[in-house]
Parts: C-alpha cells; structure tokens; sequence
C-alpha cells in the first residue's frame, strides 16, 4: 500500500476497517508527518520576510529538512504495517511438533523484534522533528505561531503512539537484555521530546504569542 497516493478518504476508510492496518503505528507516523509538514509551512512563510531575515538561511534548513522527514515518515507508515503482517505470519505457523514450536516461536521473537524497531524509530524522528518546531516556534513567523504548536502537539500524540506500540510488542519480547536498552532509549526520547514541547508551550505563554 502506497499510503501517499490514497486520498485522506480513502486512508480514513483504511483505518476505520476490519483489517488490523494501518493500525496506531501506522497512523502515528502519519500525524508526524502532518507535524512535519506543518513546521516546514511556518519556516516557509518565515522566508523571504524582511522582519526574519536574519533567520532565512535556517529556515531554508528547517524546510529542506522537513521535505525529506515527511517522505521518510510516509515511509514508516508502510513498514510499521509490513512489520504486523510479519508478526502475523509467525504467529500462524504450525505449532504441532517441538521442532515446529521451536521455529515458530523463533520466527515470533524476529518478528517481535521488528516490530518495536519501526515504532522506536518513529519515536527518533519524532525527536528530531519537535527540535525544529521549537526553532520555528522561537524565530520564525509569529503569524503561524499557532500552527508551531499544532505541530508540537502532533508530534506529542505521534510520540505517544509510538511508546504505546514499542511497550506492547516489548511484553512478549524474551532478550531481557533487548527489553532494558529499549526501556532506557525510550525514557531518554521521552525525556528529550517532552523537554522540547514544554519550552515550546512555555515560549508561547511567557511571551503572549497566543
């Protein structure tokens, strides 16, 4: 599925289904595309104003940048999907020998493991992205302030998606070892992506933009 040529009608339908995708991760990394998109839209209408030149350069930065992060996050839509259709097959395979158990739970543990991949990469851009509203927030064009803060709050929804989907598929994972560096990578994401949407929303507040 190519989710960049379906029409926004056509995703909704998708996602509104029977069918298990795109499910949160994939819709996740959807929002964070559209918070992308929408930090790239403040620096563009920041470019070219005489009152933020001093900021064009890395406004054109912010917006080549985000250019490319949307395209990656369509992207991560699809594999968060291929990564549940591989866990999917796992889980259905014959179970009836101990060699046959072996294998499957083998294949589950794979698949696992992939699975908490996409979401936890999800939650890196996301980290990534966020950094840059919080620029656009502070130096770029005060008229779009509040779409700087739609896309903080997109990116914070996007980042609970993204949690939400490393821990359930976590349960089942059996390398401990795997379990505690995703544990402690997503705490630090956690704290790096809430550090920025606070100073975000405290820069609005503090300064009336709103």
């Amino acid at each position: 599925m190519d989710i960049k040529k379906l029409t926004v009608g056509e995703f909704l339908d998708k996602v509104a289904s029977k069918e298990h995708v795109p499910g949160g991760g994939a819709v996740g990394a959807i929002a964070a595309a559209l918070g992308s998109g929408l930090t790239e839209m403040v620096a563009n209408l920041t470019m070219g104003k005489k009152k933020y030149q001093e900021w064009e350069a890395e406004m054109e930065r912010v917006v080549e940048r985000m250019e490319a992060v949307r395209n990656e996050l369509c992207d991560l839509a699809v594999k968060d999907m291929k990564a549940f259709d591989k866990f999917m097959e796992a889980l259905k395979l014959p179970k009836e020998t101990e060699e046959q158990k072996r294998v499957r739970s083998e294949k589950m543990q794979e698949a696992l493991k992939h699975a908490i991949d996409v979401p936890y990469e999800l939650a890196r851009k996301v980290r990534d992205v966020i950094k840059e509203s919080e620029i656009v927030t502070e130096f770029g064009n005060k008229n779009a302030v509040s779409d700087a803060l739609s896309a903080a709050e997109l990116l914070r929804a996007a980042f609970e998606m993204a949690k939400a989907n490393v821990r359930i598929n976590m349960k089942s994972l059996k390398d401990k070892k795997l379990k505690e560096y995703y544990s402690q990578e997503m705490d630090e994401l956690e704290k790096q992506v809430y550090g920025s949407y606070k100073r975000i929303r405290d820069m609005i507040e503090e300064n009336g933009w709103l």
